[in-house]
């Protein structure tokens, strides 16, 4: 029985997060908490990352909250996709100047009362909705807490780590729960999935994860209803084989270095690969259409191991 999305794993899972980020936070010193990064000097310090993941998280569990009174609530700032990027510096901005162990303490809570609130949950109060921006259609309560476990557990595990010289959060994961956390992720490309830059485009992109908690995954493009799974399906339009959970777990926090994982055989491709090459647009947050189509009209098949540069998901991912 897969138990993924059911509200006492996922009270569980948000339980295990939190102390995860306890343990980081507990040996946490002033000097780390502005230090840059090791990726792209773009990229937010574990400060602006804690303010960020305290900012979005919890307008989205204040959305659940408002789900569950029957109440319709509105991420303030966010009228369109295209605002995301304001959106989150306006958040990371709003809790800057709280002291490190005050805005610390602040993810934590929030984690624990998610945690609580999907435990108490009541038949039929998974399946009620909240509406966000980005994504192409409400969100069930339960992929809204899936949701928060993939952000905090996953996506920013290593922008947290490494300015206190700490391996990614990730690697603390049970195989088991990286198992969940993947299912979780496709879930959010079956949701960011970009009907109006896919237009008429079906096809089916396949995760196959080898090693401990790996197994297979699928993402069902569509212009009407994307959707997304564990299990195998015929005929794929693309399959992406990784050697193990961690090549996945280094691809969403853009630690991936995609010409060394090619030739290495840690990540091995087979089908369209122009489908591979239009995933960052396909999943992006933010690609205006026009711009997206101009570019798919002007560039040519080409092996991936050509292009230089890592592995991208920030652009894809909140």
């Amino acid at each position: 029985m897969n138990t993924t999305f059911d509200p006492h794993t996922l009270a569980d899972d948000l339980g295990e997060v939190a102390r995860i980020y306890t343990r980081l936070y507990a040996t946490l010193g002033e000097a780390s908490w502005d230090k840059p990064v090791k990726g792209s000097p773009k990229e937010w310090n574990l400060h602006e990352t804690t303010a960020h993941l305290v900012a979005l998280n919890g307008a989205g569990l204040e959305s659940i909250k408002h789900a569950l009174r029957g109440e319709p609530y509105t991420f303030a700032g966010l009228d369109n996709r295209y605002q995301f990027n304001a959106f989150n510096r306006m958040g990371i901005d709003k809790y800057l100047n709280l002291p490190m162990e005050e805005l610390c303490a602040k993810l934590l809570d929030l984690l624990d009362e998610a945690s609580g609130i999907a435990r108490n949950l009541q038949p039929g109060q998974a399946e009620l909705t909240a509406q966000m921006a980005i994504y192409n259609r409400p969100v069930r309560i339960d992929e809204a807490f899936s949701i928060i476990i993939f952000h905090a557990g996953l996506v920013h595990s290593t922008q947290v780590a490494e300015p206190a010289g700490l391996p990614p959060l990730w690697e603390q994961l049970s195989p088991e729960f990286r198992h969940r956390v993947i299912e979780r992720a496709m879930r959010a490309f079956s949701l960011l999935y970009r009907r109006d830059i896919g237009g008429s485009l079906r096809d089916t992109l396949v995760f196959r994860v080898d090693g401990p908690g790996g197994g297979e995954w699928y993402v069902e493009l569509s212009a009407e209803a994307p959707t997304s799974g564990e299990g195998v399906v015929e005929h794929p339009g693309l399959v992406i084989h990784l050697r193990e959970t961690a090549v996945f777990c280094r691809m969403i926090t853009s630690r991936l270095n995609l010409p060394i994982a090619l030739v290495s055989g840690a990540m091995k491709l087979r089908g369209d690969l122009r489908l591979f090459l239009r995933m960052s647009t396909l999943f992006s947050v933010d690609a205006r259409p026009q711009v997206a189509a101009k570019a798919q009209s002007s560039s040519t098949p080409q092996h991936p191991a050509g292009r230089p540069s890592k592995w991208k998901t920030k652009r894809s991912l909140p």
